[in-house]
């Protein structure tokens, strides 16, 4: 079981530091424990020593977490911190908690603000009552012992500490309060009787809030990097026997810091479909009762009027096809329709039927691009193009001799810097006063931008 970075497994761990804290204090820190070091001082008035030695001397001190009946029996002067009574902290119950009570640095898994969690994921709160006592055979040992606990206490109402949690690398950090707690001889007395050991010295403290370490909460959702939004069109009256609504293609591409360990695939929908021939390069006819006779086939219109049978591009997977959409793919290369894809431009789909009677739905616009191979470079691997003595090279379909365009980003080359030299082939030279750095490669053909494709890096 994982657990969450936060807190304490174990009580005794709190109650350790404090006990090694005051520990610290009273032999490096402590004004009265010093000034039982013999001190001198003359008197320039009289030119005479005066002795201000304390009355008191260094004795033994045994610093416990034990409850005072357990230490009663030893020797020297017993100091005990004793962990007594604990209880929910009310305050702190399904609050969100800060970044490992400001831990510094980022916490794997944990926002810098975490919302409440359910049971038992949430942290257990808690205030934690220590009962401080000493008790010697010397009056005197037992009220310096507890003059300089307090003195601790009173000058430390803070504890910052990073303490261990088992399967959790590093130390865990922990922030809480201490306070003296106002209590009346009565109380104190009913809770030495409980200890069934004769009263002594006593003053209560609080110290709050503890966390004890949940268990790793799951981890919250990953944002939203895209959303889709598909229905059925209105059924307008003409739409029983068929109509479209819109196309649209995804394409999907390496982002420039995708690599085989860390894969980074970028997404994007075109709308309306930026088709381009190829293998496997789906797009979609949006529309409704698509599946009747009267709109069971596809018609391609292009721009000089011109009207193309392509019900051949449906994809051949019948379960891709429903009454709502029609899944289409172009042949792999360009040429004469309907055989082959068109070259680049911006057509019209629709659906219909030439018989018994001639019919056919409204129409919906479509593009189609160039299409740009970068399979030589697979995914998940960034597409770079590399250059061949000062000359990239793009293989694919569809290139247009004088009407194909190449950017670099947004630095449009010019003509004596592209050649086509076929529809399957175009080169072209960064110009000699591009700045070093990566840019993207950007095809048009007749105006029709092809989905991104390669990057090229400048040196």
């Amino acid at each position: 079981m994982g657990l969450a970075p936060l807190g304490v497994l174990d009580l005794s761990i709190v109650t350790d530091t404090l006990i090694s804290m005051l520990e610290n204090y009273v032999a490096t820190a402590s004004p009265l424990w010093q000034s039982f070091n013999p001190i001198s001082s003359t008197d320039t008035s009289t030119d005479t020593v005066t002795d201000i030695t304390t009355t008191s001397s260094a004795f033994d001190i045994s610093y416990s977490g034990a409850m005072p009946d357990a230490v009663r029996n030893q020797t020297g002067c017993q100091l005990t911190f004793s962990l007594f009574h604990v209880a929910e902290d009310k305050f702190q119950r399904n609050s969100p908690m800060f970044n490992q009570l400001n831990q510094p640095g980022p916490q794997p898994g944990f926002q810098q603000y975490q919302r409440a969690q359910p049971i038992p994921y949430q942290p257990l709160t808690l205030d934690l009552y220590y009962l401080l006592s000493a008790y010697a055979n010397q009056y005197k040992q037992e009220q310096q012992a507890m003059s300089m606990a307090m003195q601790f206490f009173y000058q430390t109402p803070i504890v910052k500490f990073g303490g261990p949690v088992a399967g959790i690398a590093g130390p865990v950090f922990q922030e809480f309060v201490i306070s003296m707690e106002m209590e009346s001889s009565d109380e104190l007395a009913r809770l030495w009787q409980a200890i069934t050991v004769p009263l002594r010295l006593a003053v209560v403290y609080k110290v709050s809030v503890i966390f004890l370490t949940p268990p790793a909460a799951p981890g919250l959702a990953l944002p939203v990097t895209s959303m889709q939004l598909a229905a059925d069109s209105a059924a307008f009256p003409y739409s029983q026997s068929g109509q479209v609504i819109g196309t649209v293609r995804t394409v999907t591409f390496a982002s420039l810091k995708s690599t085989v360990a860390q894969p980074v695939i970028l997404s994007i929908n075109t709308s309306p479909a930026v088709a381009v021939p190829g293998p496997n390069l789906r797009f979609i006819l949006y529309g409704a009762n698509l599946n009747v006779a009267t709109s069971n086939n596809v018609y391609l219109t292009t721009p000089d009027g011109t009207e193309f049978n392509v019900t051949g591009w449906l994809d051949t997977d019948t379960t891709l096809q429903t009454a709502s959409r029609m899944t289409l793919r172009l042949p792999p290369t360009v040429g004469a329709l309907p055989t082959n894809a068109p070259e680049p431009g911006i057509y019209q789909l629709s659906a219909g039927c030439d018989a018994p009677t001639k019919y056919r739905t409204n129409s919906t616009p479509f593009s189609v691009a160039a299409w740009v191979d970068t399979s030589s470079v697979p995914k998940p691997n960034p597409p770079i193009l590399a250059a061949v003595g000062g000359t990239y090279m793009l293989a694919g379909q569809g290139f247009v001799s004088g009407q194909t365009e190449i950017l670099l980003d947004t630095v449009a080359l010019d003509a004596a810097q592209v050649t086509v030299a076929s529809s399957n082939k175009v080169t072209f030279v960064a110009p000699l006063t591009m700045a070093p750095g990566t840019y993207a490669v950007r095809v048009r053909v007749n105006n029709v931008e092809t989905p991104p494709c390669w990057w090229v890096v400048i040196v």
